[in-house]
């Protein structure tokens, strides 16, 4: 009985199902939000293949492969990114911009010696292919490997996929991320515009980037592959890293999943240098940093010396991620790096302000804080999240168009100096932190459920097989009006046809009388 015992121990421990997780983006945002799964999913028995550009060569995570796709970071060099904004271009303009960057990226990803190898793999390789779903290109890895699929976002989505997967489009309520507006909306321009912007960006994916992609990735994914668009509709389920407490709020189809929080390690001890400053700084602390996608060189005018003036004009210590440690005319309150333990600097008693770019992943960081923030938003769902945040009443927000050096002095000064948005800050954060279970838990359960029952497919939603002009149910109005204009125009003609009897009646009469 001890040997069965033990025997069944053994096979239980061993026991772990295969999953490929395909990452592609190359921003470490981005990994910061999605690795943390794949990791976790490897710990937990597991066999994890994981495709990414920052690979980690973790050599304690025995179930865990890496295939490196750094290569996907090459065509940065060619796109400036802080131009990925209305505010800089059109938003055609705009949509190709973002699109012909992933396909660059995607291209040189299944060139690479690792993806081909693993394209050549066996059909029943994988029992779960998790992909980060911001284009349609991997969602032929279906075809490949016939496995259940689940597209994760390291932020939000964009219309289009939230109609495909079945969850409410409605452009006043929940704009379009490149609508930069927070719903609902009032202004009656801003709804026009909203509504431009789902209209255009759902034509484009519709008859220009899906058709594109499904050409581009169809050589790698096999001829025979079903169009891309329909590899998306098979999708078994779609996870987003977003809190509904600074998002849209908007309601989700059974088969989107919230989660967040993943990203975040345990706040680690501060250099010792870094934490004698932040210690000594009495007067405070406020930290400075657009990200990793935001570069100086991009930024136009004297931009970094507007920035440099007013930073040096604070009463207090300002950290500074930088792209260099040296800057000419450095005021000697900044201190310059290229890069802090960020999570562990927010951290600190003595932090006031937070100057971002508005990403999600420095938003999450920042919220459990209860830190006030000043967004300067460039690019993607930056400018609503600092819409969102405004709204919230713990941020102020300046367009980077209106960047001067007192305006930036002034804001930081008034989001330090007014406890408003401290407290304001701090009930985010009681409610932020609110939750009934950890979200790598959720995320873990719902991988293990589509990989129970091979996919998910009994939760997608009706709404996602219905095109656009049934879902705002355009054919049942045209056909009221179709009715309307019949009765009108019956109606009409009844009464001239009785106007004409009558006529004639009359004059018989008077003919008679004569």
């Amino acid at each position: 009985m001890k040997l069965f015992v033990l025997l069944n121990l053994m096979f239980g421990v061993v026991y772990c199902e295969k999953i490929l997780a395909f990452f592609f983006f190359p921003a470490v945002s981005h990994q910061n939000a999605l690795k943390p799964i794949a990791k976790e999913l490897s710990l937990r028995g597991h066999e994890v293949t994981l495709v990414t550009p920052n690979p980690d060569y973790n050599s304690s995570l025995s179930n865990l492969t890496e295939i490196d796709v750094s290569v996907g970071y090459e065509p940065f060099q060619f796109y400036d990114l802080t131009k990925l904004n209305r505010d800089s271009v059109y938003l055609i303009d705009l949509v190709l911009m973002g699109h012909h960057l992933y396909e660059d990226i995607v291209i040189r990803q299944l060139k690479a010696k690792g993806v081909k190898e693993l394209l050549q793999k066996p059909a029943d390789s994988f029992d779960l292919i998790l992909i980060e779903g911001n284009t349609p290109a991997y969602f032929g890895l279906q075809h490949i490997f016939n496995a259940p699929l689940i597209t994760l976002s390291s932020y939000g989505t964009g219309t289009y996929y939230h109609h495909v997967f079945g969850n409410p489009i409605h452009p006043v309520l929940y704009p379009d991320i490149f609508a930069q507006l927070s719903g609902p909306i009032s202004n009656l321009l801003d709804k026009i515009d909203s509504l431009y912007v789902t209209l255009t960006y759902h034509l484009m994916a519709e008859y220009y980037m899906f058709p594109r992609m499904d050409k581009l990735v169809r050589p790698y994914f096999g001829l025979d592959m079903p169009y891309i668009g329909d590899m998306v509709r098979n999708a078994s389920m779609m996870m987003l890293n977003v809190n509904p407490i600074i998002s849209e709020r908007r309601p989700l189809s059974a088969n989107v999943i919230h989660y967040y929080k993943l990203h975040t390690p345990k706040i680690e001890e501060l250099p010792k240098d870094l934490q004698e400053i932040l210690d000594h700084s009495k007067n405070g602390v406020v930290y400075f940093s657009l990200g990793t996608n935001v570069r100086f060189q991009f930024l136009g005018g004297n931009i970094k010396e507007i920035i440099l003036e007013a930073l040096g004009e604070l009463p207090y210590t300002v950290l500074c991620k930088w792209e260099s440690e040296y800057q000419e005319n450095k005021p000697k309150n900044v201190i310059l790096r290229k890069w802090f333990p960020q999570e562990s600097v927010l951290a600190h008693p003595n932090m006031k302000v937070f100057v971002t770019q508005g990403g999600l992943q420095s938003i999450q960081e920042t919220i459990p804080n209860g830190i006030p923030m000043l967004v300067i938003p460039f690019l993607g769902e930056q400018p609503m999240n600092a819409k969102i945040l405004a709204d919230r009443g713990i941020a102020e927000v300046i367009m980077p168009k209106f960047l001067k050096k007192e305006i930036l002095r002034d804001t930081i000064l008034k989001l330090a100096n007014e406890e408003r948005y401290r407290l304001k800050a701090q009930q985010l954060r009681d409610v932020y932190m609110d939750q009934p279970q950890s979200d790598m838990d959720k995320v873990i359960w719902w991988c293990e459920y589509v990989i129970r029952h091979r996919g998910a497919k009994h939760l997608r939603s009706p709404s996602a097989d219905i095109s656009l002009y049934e879902y705002f149910m355009i054919d049942i109005f045209i056909c009221i009006l179709v009715a309307i204009c019949v009765i009108y125009k019956g109606f009409s003609l009844l009464l001239i046809i009785a106007f004409r009897i009558l006529g004639q009646t009359s004059s018989e009469v008077k003919l008679k009388r004569q």
